[in-house]
């Protein structure tokens, strides 16, 4: 009953970000951005982890920036790259809330959205919460998981963080 209630209230609580968001300005929408599609917020990439036989590698990574939209159905990840702006449209398949491990080992729900497409051949999937942004790919007839973890920048208030960094260990296998 405790984790239902819970969770209504993470439902309630996406909802009401997502309609709220609007009012929070996004510097030039995307100009392809279809209407209804409100600003949830921006994020900054700040680890890629590759898994491949059964080992984690960290990716060198470049500063990036996300640009990320929903109208409550797809949400859209905008990125801007050599002069060229591209973005990644995913089907939201829950938007009752995301789990994140806590350091204690607990699981708790916070609100948020997770998504899913395939572009190219490749399996994506996203989890999309108020403080963090993560995205997974899954090439297809592969071994390699790519990770990419983005944490929200953004002129609005801060927000007491309730999620901690996921942690990877070396070695997935025994």
């Amino acid at each position: 009953m405790k984790l239902t209630s819970h969770i209504i209230g993470c439902l309630i609580f996406s909802v009401c970000l997502l309609m709220t968001a609007g009012g929070v300005r996004a510097e030039d929408p995307p100009a392809q951005l279809p209407a209804g599609f409100r600003f949830i917020g921006h994020y900054e990439l700040n680890s890629k982890i590759r898994v491949e036989s059964g080992e984690a590698m960290s990716v060198v990574i470049s500063p990036l920036r996300y640009r990320v939209y929903s109208d409550g159905i797809d949400v859209r990840v905008y990125c801007h790259t050599k002069d060229e702006e591209s973005y990644t449209s995913y089907a939201i398949y829950r938007s009752d809330g995301v789990g994140v491990v806590q350091q204690s080992g607990e699981i708790d729900v916070v609100a948020g959205v997770q998504g899913s497409c395939t572009k190219g051949d490749m399996i994506r999937q996203i989890s999309v919460t108020r403080n963090s942004l993560t995205m997974v790919k899954m090439p297809p007839r592969s071994h390699r998981v790519l990770i990419t973890r983005a944490k929200a920048i953004s002129s609005l208030p801060a927000v007491p963080s309730v999620e901690q960094p996921a942690v990877i260990p070396k070695k997935l296998n025994p």
